[in-house]
């Protein structure tokens, strides 16, 4: 029995459909500032990188976590590969580095793997800042 290639893909697509809308990807300044800047509800902002073996456990958790909010927060996940810029604009020096938006404003950050209740507490804060 050959093992299968397609599963860990498969479960990314799967939880991809399940976040929703709620889930989108930035790759230019203005995307950012028409999703991120100007969005009516608090945004979780993924920087991270395909390479970056700690994004890959954090991002797939983040999305769950904000897709059972059930839209109370969105979240935006940029490629510092894909989009330097707005890396550079925002001072991303490591990955992953998650930041919060509320009206436009940061409201707060991290770097790094983080437990659940503290990806919890950090979304929760967003929301009610």
């Amino acid at each position: 029995m050959r093992p299968s290639t397609t599963f860990v893909p498969s479960v990314i697509r799967t939880q991809r459909m399940c976040s929703g809308n709620f889930v989108f990807e930035v790759e230019t300044v203005d995307d950012f500032t028409e999703k991120v800047v100007n969005s009516p509800a608090p945004v979780i902002v993924d920087f991270h990188a395909d390479w970056c073996g700690p994004c890959r456990v954090l991002g797939p958790r983040l999305e769950e976590k904000v897709a059972g909010r059930s839209g109370a927060v969105l979240m935006a996940k940029i490629n510092v590969d894909a989009a330097g810029e707005l890396a550079t604009d925002y001072g991303i020096t490591a990955v992953p580095t998650v930041m919060s938006f509320k009206n436009g404003e940061r409201v707060g950050m991290f770097t790094g793997v983080v437990d659940d209740d503290q990806l919890d507490d950090f979304i929760d804060d967003a929301i009610n800042h």
